[in-house]
Order: C-alpha cells, then sequence, then structure tokens
C-alpha cells in the first residue's frame, strides 16, 4: 500500500529526515509514514504549482491530508482531494482537533472532512464531534505514536519535587486549574515550563525553556513528574488525545493529570482526578507504587502506541476505505 501523507505545515530537512517543530505533524505524518513504510511526505503551500501537483502521486494507492492551519490553503487542497478521487486514489483527511464550530477553520474542516472517502480522528470524543458535521465514514486511531527512547522509571521521595508542564502555548491557560492545586497543599516543588517563547509563560514565575524536540526530552530526564493540567468541561480540551501522558511515561516519568476522556484510561498508570495537589500528595507518599505504575504504563504503551502499534493501526484505518 503506497501511501502519500499531506503536510499543509512546512516541514525541514534534517540527517535523520524530514522534521517539524508542530507535535501534530509529528505525532499525525511523520512518525506513522515511517511506522507505515512505502510512505512518502509531501508538504503543500500557498505556492504550489497546481499544475505539476499530481505528479507527487504518481503510483500512490493513498493520500492522507494533514491539518490546514490557513483557510488559504483549502482551496488547492479541495482542488487536489477531487483530482485525486477522480484518478483513484483514495483521499482520507486527519482530524486533531475540533475546529469544526471554528468561526474561520470551521468552513475549511467541513469542506475537507466531505471531500474526503474517509475520515480519521485521534480520539473517541473527536470521531464523535466529527460525526455531527460530515457525512462520510470515519475511523478512529487511538493515540498517538510515542517519540524518542524508553526510559528507566523514577519517581520521588521527598520534596521538592521537580515537576515539568511543556506543550503548545494555546494550553497555558490550564495552568491556572492546576497551579493553585499544588501550593495549596504547602509541597514544596519546582516548575519548569517548556512551550514556545514570547507567549506569556516567561512571565508566570517559574523556570522557563524554549519548546523544542531537544529541550522536552532533555526536561523529561531532569524531572521528577510531568502535570497536565486541564479543564474537562471545555470541548475544545475534551476531544484532545493522551500524547503528552504517554510520552512522559516513555521518558520515565509520572504523571499527574486532570479527567480529560482520553486520560482516565490511562488512571492506572499515573495520577488522574481533579485536584493535581492530591496527586503530588499521592506521589510523594508512594514511590515504590508510583514506580509499578510507571513501568505498566510503559508496557501498555509498547503495545498500544509504539510507532508499530500506531502504524499498524494506520494501515488498517486505511485498508478499510472502499
Amino acid at each position: 500500500m503506497r501511501v502519500v501523507w499531506v503536510s499543509f505545515a512546512p516541514l525541514r530537512k534534517t540527517p535523520a529526515g524530514l522534521a517539524s517543530d508542530l507535535a501534530s505533524i509529528r505525532y499525525r505524518l511523520l512518525l506513522p509514514a515511517q511506522a507505515l513504510g512505502e510512505s512518502r511526505v509531501t508538504h503543500i503551500g500557498q505556492g504550489a504549482n497546481r499544475r505539476t501537483l499530481l505528479e507527487r502521486f504518481a503510483g500512490a494507492d493513498a493520500a492522507v491530508f494533514g491539518k490546514i492551519l490557513e483557510p488559504a490553503l483549502a482551496p488547492v487542497a479541495l482542488e487536489l482531494a477531487a483530482a485525486l478521487k477522480e484518478k483513484g486514489v483514495k483521499v482520507i483527511v486527519d482530524f486533531c482537533d475540533d475546529h469544526f464550530d471554528h468561526a474561520q477553520l470551521g468552513p475549511v474542516y467541513r469542506a475537507m472532512a466531505n471531500s474526503a472517502d474517509a475520515v480519521v480522528c485521534s480520539t473517541d470524543a473527536l470521531a464523535e464531534a466529527a460525526r455531527a458535521h460530515i457525512a462520510v465514514g470515519v475511523a478512529v486511531v487511538v493515540g498517538d505514536p510515542v517519540e524518542g527512547v524508553r526510559r528507566e522509571p523514577r519517581a520521588v521521595r521527598r520534596p521538592p519535587a521537580r515537576l515539568l508542564w511543556f506543550g503548545h502555548p494555546v494550553n497555558l491557560d490550564t495552568l491556572q486549574h492546576g497551579v493553585p492545586q499544588l501550593i495549596a497543599r504547602s509541597i514544596p516543588f519546582e516548575l519548569t515550563l517548556v512551550t514556545a517563547p514570547r507567549a506569556g509563560a516567561e512571565a508566570m514565575g517559574h523556570r522557563f525553556r524554549a519548546w523544542s524536540s531537544e529541550a522536552v526530552f532533555d526536561e523529561l530526564d531532569k524531572c521528577d513528574a510531568a502535570i497536565i493540567p486541564s479543564n474537562p468541561y471545555d470541548p475544545r480540551k475534551a476531544v484532545k488525545s493522551a500524547n503528552r501522558f504517554t510520552e512522559a511515561l516513555w521518558a520515565g516519568r509520572f504523571v499527574i493529570a486532570h479527567p480529560l476522556p482520553a486520560y482516565e484510561p490511562l488512571a492506572a498508570f499515573g495520577w488522574v482526578g481533579e485536584d493535581l495537589g492530591e496527586g503530588l500528595e499521592w506521589l510523594l507518599g508512594h514511590p515504590d507504587e508510583a514506580l509499578a505504575r510507571i513501568r505498566a504504563g510503559q508496557e501498555w504503551a509498547s503495545r498500544n502506541v509504539s510507532r508499530e502499534a500506531i502504524g499498524a493501526a494506520w494501515k488498517a484505518a486505511i485498508g478499510g476505505v472502499p
């Protein structure tokens, strides 16, 4: 099965292959393409030559379209989808965010979804949201592949606990739901924030480090636990995948998270609840059980969200498109 994966965000070339600073591009395009084999990745931007565009898909059985961040790219994407379908190439559109009701992106998301032969979503909650807007079938690839190497578990036994938050700056607002809960327990902790610069994190009173894949892996190695605060009552957050949870587990670190739908099935591998302070208190009081939870989570991740597992899930999803 020959698949072309389409990124509408720029890619950069590295000695190890194509790379992106966007997690959604790595998790939903680059890593699955590597895992699936017989794949290639192409970038389509504003300056794409529409006359020669189809040449990039010569011999392809299927094309997977990644997320569109700029509405101006919608026309070329829709034209390409129609041309590929006319040539017998399966067109699959992948979604990892719920922007179906967004003022600018909503029309693009709905048009792209309904131009496809099938839609793939990153979570069950997102698939449910998508079904309200589209007529084509929805297949769910549960989870994103873990990055990096599996590391030896470590848990904190005495304060101060070295805590890590990492992610896109759009999620910085979630810290207001979690950090006060940590402070309220009067347990000494040190918090590092890894995200894009000049988005407000530098002024939040905690240690800051500019985001890069290398910085995330380095800080995961240094920390005792990762925190993932959120607002489970916000529909935009409720559809998120568990990639930050599984990434921290894979790096051997305990996770303390608010109860998003994607996190609740992983509660046995970390701590998931309404009060992150309670989770930190539990971690300090149960270090050996915390280590056992991390190890069990790594085994689960190996079976379910390793590159091989996600590659197999994508192969099944693409192969199931009529």
